[in-house]
């Protein structure tokens, strides 16, 4: 008996996982070496410029930002960890002068020269927003949400410098890197299907100047493929404007979301079912959040996909707020209701019985 306990004992520690219920980072991170691999030997067939969403996806640069763009362009990203007792470059990300696609509230977004979409966190302060309890949440056990890697890189930087404030920016700055993760997860542990599939990872982001200098960021950072598709905001018709006061009126104005569905051009009832099927689904998300954890899924037009030819909806790059830390409109009592009411007017237009 002996015998056998100390041969089950030996299979036992040759498979450490077996037994173990699955962590977060492991779950979070399953699938995504396959549905993000690359291969560089590969030349893949660029998506046709005409089947990507169109620039009004994302906030528009004006005029200064596209200037600064073509004149301190991003050359490269990097995917930063710690190996060798130091810092580690990896996955190397080129990006030309033409890769700038746009900006959203929280990231700028560059094409990668294969068809996907890598997006650098911009700067914000720690008063923002987006970092209520959640953010809460990833301080109090950083090891839930970063590798053990990510870390060691912290520690690392941070005892490489002298500076207090900088390392506090150190801090935070990982501390954002896992509350995006913990965002992506509360949405892709409710509708896996639905949700873009998305590395998040510290990255190092190149500038150079005019004069070929560079410039160095360190800065959470994410990627995702580069769909085929139409955003929601591409169904949408301007023919009812929303009276305002007469300043806000002439500088702002605001207009009410209707859409047409038959933008999508010919296209089976059947399909148009499934689609409504899945919003109603985010729609459950969306009320759930608010009732059982008040938390707002901070979901707009230009975070939401039809793809092409599969007429199947995805969303990203989407956060969630505390409900009292986000202001709901005048129309409705509750701020989940001003998007849950945004994607039910889609589904109207969809003349389905």
């Amino acid at each position: 008996m002996k015998g056998i306990r100390d041969k089950i004992s030996q299979l036992w520690n040759q498979y450490p996982s077996w037994g173990k219920i699955p962590q977060f980072l492991e779950l979070l991170e399953k699938g995504l070496d396959k549905e993000l691999f690359v291969d560089p030997n590969k030349n893949e067939e660029p998506i046709p410029l005409e089947d990507l969403p169109v620039d009004e996806v994302l906030r528009k640069s004006g005029f200064i930002r596209n200037l600064y763009e073509r004149l301190f362009p991003v050359s490269h990203v990097f995917r930063m960890t710690y190996r060798y007792n130091r810092e580690f470059l990896d996955n190397f990300m080129p990006l030309s002068s033409d890769g700038y696609i746009g900006r959203g509230s929280y990231k700028f977004v560059y094409k990668l020269p294969w068809n996907q979409v890598v997006k650098i966190g911009k700067s914000k302060l720690p008063s923002d927003v987006i970092f209520g309890s959640l953010f809460k949440e990833v301080g109090r056990d950083l090891s839930r949400f970063l590798k053990p890697e990510e870390i060691e890189l912290r520690d690392f930087l941070k005892t490489n410098t002298r500076r207090e404030s900088k390392r506090d920016e150190l801090d935070f700055k990982f501390k954002r890197l896992g509350l995006e993760r913990l965002h992506y997860w509360k949405l892709k542990s409710l509708i896996p299907d639905l949700v873009v599939p998305t590395r998040f990872f510290m990255g190092m982001r190149v500038r150079k100047n005019p004069f070929g200098i560079p410039n160095i960021t360190l800065t959470p950072c994410d990627q995702q493929p580069l769909l085929a598709g139409k955003h929601l905001k591409e169904f949408t018709i301007r023919n009812e404007k929303l009276d305002q006061n007469p300043i806000l009126d002439k500088l702002f104005p605001k207009w009410k979301l209707n859409f047409d569905s038959h933008r999508f051009g010919v296209i089976s009832k059947s399909k148009l079912k499934k689609i409504a099927v899945d919003f109603n689904r985010v729609i459950e998300v969306t009320k759930y959040l608010a009732e059982e954890e008040k938390l707002i899924f901070d979901i707009h037009a230009e975070n939401i996909i039809i793809t092409l030819p599969d007429f199947e909806l995805k969303i990203f790059d989407f956060h969630v707020f505390d409900d009292y830390l986000y202001e709901p409109s005048l129309e409705n009592p509750t701020p989940e209701m001003d998007h849950i009411q945004i994607i039910e007017e889609f589904i109207k237009s969809f003349e389905l019985d």
